[in-house]
């Protein structure tokens, strides 16, 4: 495990000359749901905001992803999260959309830290058909760590056309879980998701409507619904 954060730091470090475009987003969420679990039990709202930048022309790109709980900070402190991801796009034929990558989960600020506790690795491959009606994108993530086991998930999303400024889109996904945070394997999640991004000048506004259908008990006995609000620049 050393090895490979001792890798990401020397990738980062290495890609600083290189830094290209660069984005930035805070989302807000009525209540943190990752993968069908509810991560802040009891309906708790939380902050998330993420820096993504380009390296170049060379495909990678690199965000830092983070989530702080908004209420009883004493409770929650130990699962706020600050994680890293390394991306590559991969070249494929037209109307073909493919990322592969890494994962850094990190729980930082957990009572007593350590890298083998409280910190997992995953990696990630993502394939898109983008020239075919809902888009449908493949998913695949194998965490090494914490995890220690698959998820893979199967999805599409369209965009509708409101008005010359305003746009619609509509999404989903299933999710199949192999022994990921969890002891069985099966069918373990529907996601369904509305957001309409409304563009002001550079910054854009993303409301959105959420809901999660649990097909694993395991997973979540539950069907969460959740808004969000994201400023992206």
């Amino acid at each position: 495990m050393k090895k490979i954060i001792l890798v990401m730091l020397t990738l980062i470090a290495g890609a600083i000359p290189l830094l290209g475009k660069a984005s930035v987003q805070v989302d807000w969420v009525s209540r943190y749901v990752w993968r069908g679990f509810d991560l802040l039990p009891d309906n708790h709202a939380a902050i998330q905001p993420s820096f993504t930048v380009d390296l170049g022309r060379s495909g990678v790109s690199l965000s830092v992803w983070s989530s702080f709980a908004l209420e009883r900070r004493d409770a929650f402190r130990p699962d706020d999260e600050i994680d890293v991801t390394l991306s590559c796009a991969v070249p494929l034929p037209e109307g073909w959309e493919m990322s592969v990558g890494l994962n850094h989960y990190g729980y930082w600020f957990a009572d007593g830290f350590t890298f083998r506790d409280n910190t997992s690795q995953e990696i990630f491959a993502v394939l898109a058909r983008i020239d075919l009606p809902l888009s449908p994108t493949l998913s695949v993530y194998h965490d090494f760590n914490l995890g220690s086991g698959l998820y893979v998930t199967f999805g599409g999303s369209r965009e509708l056309k409101l008005s010359e400024r305003i746009s619609m889109e509509m999404g989903g996904l299933i999710g199949f879980n192999s022994r990921q945070y969890i002891a069985g394997t099966g069918f373990s999640n529907v996601d369904l998701y509305v957001k309409t991004p409304l563009a002001l000048g550079k910054l854009t506004l993303i409301p959105s409507l959420n809901v999660m259908i649990p097909l694993l008990d395991e997973v979540n006995e539950e069907t969460e619904v959740w808004f969000g609000f994201s400023a992206a620049l």
